[in-house]
């Protein structure tokens, strides 16, 4: 009876690259009976390297890891694994990142500082076929739509263009941006250039005060490398 009762629990693959964040949400999720945290990652290479191993029902994932960007490997594993369901667990609070997790397929949107039932709450919607997007989240979502229709030029940019446009605002130089996302210098100014016709700007100051007028840097402190090209 124990091996069949166990056999009905959620599992989950939790990975943020935190030790300490990492292990604090597996222990909340483990005090559930109906829920088994099966491994933790630290970077997107283990998360899709787990996620192979274990078949889980639910991947709880940072967006901010290491080595790739949490949409990216999310969207992949996603590809690969359509039973898989994905909650996006991150310190964004603006509404263009839960539209972009939507996008690449998530279930989930929750942030990192919601509450502990939250996060359970979270998990046992996604894994039961449903969604759950923190209540701060859905509600500038809708306000959003209601607003715009969801029509700013930078809803329509590629995961890409739009790591580019958040480097260049925070001050980082092409060639900066060239070495963190492992690409050339004539491949950034590409990026730079259709950013600027996209957004009908003229210069980089033009971009600056676009991004901060659209609040994009809100919850900023470290970049989101990405290696998927787009």
């Amino acid at each position: 009876m124990a091996d069949k009762a166990a056999k009905k629990k959620f599992r989950v693959v939790l990975v943020d690259d935190h030790t300490l964040v990492r292990e604090a949400l597996a222990s909340v999720l483990d005090n559930e009976k109906d829920i088994q945290v099966v491994a933790l990652g630290g970077s997107g290479a283990e998360a899709q390297a787990l996620v192979e191993k274990h078949k889980p029902d639910v991947l709880v994932m940072d967006i901010e890891l290491p080595d790739q960007n949490g949409l990216v490997v999310g969207r992949d594993l996603l590809l690969e694994n359509p039973k898989l369901n994905v909650i996006f667990l991150t310190m964004h609070h603006h509404e263009e990142y839960a539209l972009r997790g939507l996008r690449a397929g998530a279930q989930g949107y929750l942030l990192k500082n919601s509450s502990s039932q939250e996060l359970v709450d979270s998990v046992r919607s996604v894994a039961s076929g449903g969604t759950y997007i923190t209540r701060e989240i859905s509600d500038r979502i809708a306000r959003h739509v209601a607003r715009n229709g969801g029509q700013h030029a930078f809803t329509q940019l590629s995961e890409r263009e739009f790591q580019v446009l958040r480097g260049l605002a925070m001050g980082k130089s092409c060639k900066e941006l060239a070495e963190e996302f492992a690409l050339s210098v004539k491949t950034i100014y590409t990026y730079r250039t259709r950013l600027l016709e996209k957004l009908d700007l003229k210069n980089d100051i033009d971009l600056l005060r676009y991004v901060l007028r659209h609040n994009l840097l809100a919850g900023e402190d470290e970049p989101m490398p990405l290696t998927s090209a787009e």
